[in-house]
């Protein structure tokens, strides 16, 4: 049998890593137990990784870059295709809401894959800057369209509404299934373009007021 490829090696470690510890929670996920599911030892983790914290950062990296891409590139997009003009503020708040609902849609484990994940970490802070790494251009690139939209409104203020839109949007991905048991629960309609566009039209008109 001939030996894996270094990537073939570092994507097992980050799958059982991923799996064991969305089954048995970061306490009993230890490093031999991963290492013993991806068939690897103990080393292959120090040399693919460097440490547990740096394992831990490249699942949650290639668990959010997906989504955290596409969230950039249509928003490049959108103001590629309306330039010299600007698109309209229901758009960029729409490039943004969509990927947020396709991922809830397809990750409905995301809310306890990411507290594990979370908890797994030796230090908050490293964690937090990971978090901040993965969204930072995506973050301030946002600002800066939103800033062009909105040019009555003082750039702090914009720059503060997307930080309590994005904490929103950010809810969506925790929540959508609370959602939906409101809308039950309210006998409303629960189709997902219908919700997309009432929280365009109530995103729109907070970051107007």
């Amino acid at each position: 049998m001939s030996e894996d490829n270094p990537l073939d090696t570092k994507t097992k470690i980050l799958d059982a890593a991923e799996r064991l510890i969305i089954q048995l929670g970061p306490e009993k996920a230890s490093l031999r137990k991963i290492t013993e599911e991806a068939g690897v030892n103990v080393a292959a983790i120090n040399y693919h990784f460097g440490s547990k914290n740096n394992m831990l950062s490249a699942i949650m990296a290639r668990l959010l870059n997906p989504t955290v891409d596409e969230l950039l590139h249509g928003l490049e997009r959108l103001m590629a295709d309306a330039a010299p003009d600007l698109p309209p503020l229901e758009a960029i708040i729409r490039c943004h809401l969509v990927p947020m609902l396709d991922f809830s849609f397809y990750h409905p484990d995301y809310e306890s894959m990411f507290s594990r994940l979370h908890v797994s970490y030796d230090d908050e802070n490293i964690f937090r800057n990971q978090i901040r790494q993965i969204t930072e251009k995506t973050t301030k690139y946002y600002g800066e369209c939103l800033i062009k939209v909105l040019p009555h409104i003082p750039e702090e203020t914009v720059l503060r509404r997307l930080a309590v839109f994005k904490n929103t949007a950010t809810g969506i991905m925790y929540g959508d299934r609370i959602m939906e048991e409101s809308l039950a629960v309210l006998a409303l309609d629960g189709n997902r373009q219908v919700l997309l566009e009432e929280m365009v039209r109530f995103a729109a008109a907070g970051f107007r007021a």
